[in-house]
């Protein structure tokens, strides 16, 4: 009896790793992990060597930059991704490049629209927001690395349509090793501050030219040829779809732009910067953690979309719940057990003084550790059309946000904004699985 439960078990390990999906994602997870330990080191030495204060306000010169953008900004990615996978599966090349060349020059377009305003508004917000007006010109600075970082999503929709996951992970340690190297070299020559931004400004900018060169040359191996020949003439049938498309995924990437910067920016002016590295570093220890989810999400992401391209609609509740079980469960068992040591983690790595990061920290985990366990939900939306069902959700997860966030820094700091931020997570992922019956049969579309 025992033998044959240890036989099955076996069997059932053996053909998870083996799996698509599994495979696709080990390699990503493990380059997401030796990235997050390199951006943690990242943080410890910018903690250590400037202090809370200086920490914070390296914090906020990015965080203004990084919110305008995600204002004009559309996060092609999710929108080329899909329609890159599903042409490749129909060999429908003609329409494959034309995405392509529409994902590289929206980007570019929309980063160079984000440098303008970064440049305009910067001094306003620095002096008057802030109180420190000599933060302005980094926030320039930091913005000017956007036109280059803006390759970076087309070319990750190239590859991962390809399935080149190994690729994607080399570039997953390149661009946060680039970055210590340039932060820690900074720092070191005496530049504080402003040798961090700039660090961060070059490394975003290196990676985005590395990453479309090499996509470029992957377009041209398989025969598609240069993607900036592209005509866009192939895409008069699914121009309507497109239009929508990116209309949702425009309101979508606002949004998020909104709930990752807003709550920071509310701290630095309610309360100060030093609760402000709080938050920002609780934000960044839980980014790390969901890594593994995002990377599952990546690897689901073009499978389902090629699937749905195909004429393939069998996406039924058999396979979301074997994903669930099979990595949604032991993932949200890490998340789970790891939250209890960030006690001892949080000081041990970056000292004494980020000990108030703590609880925030391990509040915000538990949202995490829902949305991990149905990771699934974001790629099944966008794969299925129904992007817009997940936009409206979201609207109300950021509403939420956003209308009560400046009550709860106000009143409890940055743990009642933890708090706040975390139950809406849960709320959000809550609602949108259960709407999934509703769709995973029906035909997609941009509701």
């Amino acid at each position: 009896m025992i033998s044959e439960i240890i036989e099955r078990l076996t069997a059932e390990v053996r053909f998870v790793l083996r799996h698509r999906l599994t495979v696709g994602a080990g390699h990503l997870i493990a380059a997401q992990y030796v990235a997050a330990a390199l951006n943690i080191l990242t943080n410890i030495m910018m903690a250590r060597f400037l202090g809370p204060t200086d920490y914070g306000l390296t914090a906020l010169v990015v965080a203004f930059p990084t919110i305008l953008w995600s204002f004009v900004g559309i996060k092609s990615v999710s929108v080329i991704t899909r329609y890159v996978a599903g042409f490749r599966a129909t060999s429908d090349l003609e329409r494959l490049k034309d995405v392509v060349k529409l994902g590289y020059i929206l980007d570019i377009g929309l980063s160079l629209l984000a440098l303008t305003l970064v440049a305009v508004s910067a001094w306003w917000v620095a002096g008057h927001f802030y109180g420190r007006s000599s933060l302005a010109w980094l926030m320039v600075a930091y913005a000017a690395s956007f036109p280059f970082f803006s390759f970076s999503g087309g070319s990750y929709a190239v590859l991962s349509s390809w399935e080149h996951w190994r690729l994607l992970a080399v570039f997953e340690i390149l661009y946060p090793l680039i970055k210590l190297c340039l932060v820690a070299g900074f720092i070191l020559l005496g530049w504080g501050v402003t040798g961090a931004v700039v660090g961060m400004a070059v490394a975003q900018a290196v990676i985005g030219i590395t990453m479309v060169i090499t996509a470029t040359y992957l377009l041209l191996q398989d025969g598609i040829g240069p993607w900036w020949r592209a005509s866009w003439g192939a895409m008069d049938e699914i121009k309507d779809e497109l239009v929508k498309f990116f209309g949702w995924n425009y309101l979508l990437v606002t949004l998020s732009g909104l709930v990752s910067q807003i709550p920071l920016m509310l701290l630095g002016g309610l309360r100060g910067p030093e609760e402000a590295g709080f938050y920002r570093l609780a934000m960044n220890i839980t980014t790390v953690a969901s890594y593994a989810k995002s990377s599952l999400g990546r690897v689901t992401y073009p499978i389902l979309s090629a699937r749905w391209a195909a004429g393939d609609r069998n996406m039924n509740f058999v396979s979301l719940n074997r994903w669930t079980l099979r990595a949604g469960v032991p993932l949200c068992m890490v998340f789970v057990l790891s939250t209890p040591l960030l006690p001892f983690l949080i000081p041990l790595l970056f000292g004494n003084a980020f000990r108030p990061a703590v609880l925030p920290t391990q509040i915000m985990m538990v949202g995490q550790v829902v949305s991990a366990l149905f990771f699934w939900l974001n790629p099944f939306y966008f794969a299925s059309g129904r992007i817009g069902t997940w936009v409206k959700g979201y609207s109300l997860y950021t509403a939420a946000i956003i209308l009560a966030g400046t009550f709860a820094a106000s009143h409890w700091g940055v743990v009642g904004l933890a708090l706040l931020v975390a139950s809406a997570e849960v709320t959000f992922s809550a609602g949108m699985l259960a709407l999934v019956p509703r769709y995973q049969t029906h035909q997609g579309g941009h509701r």
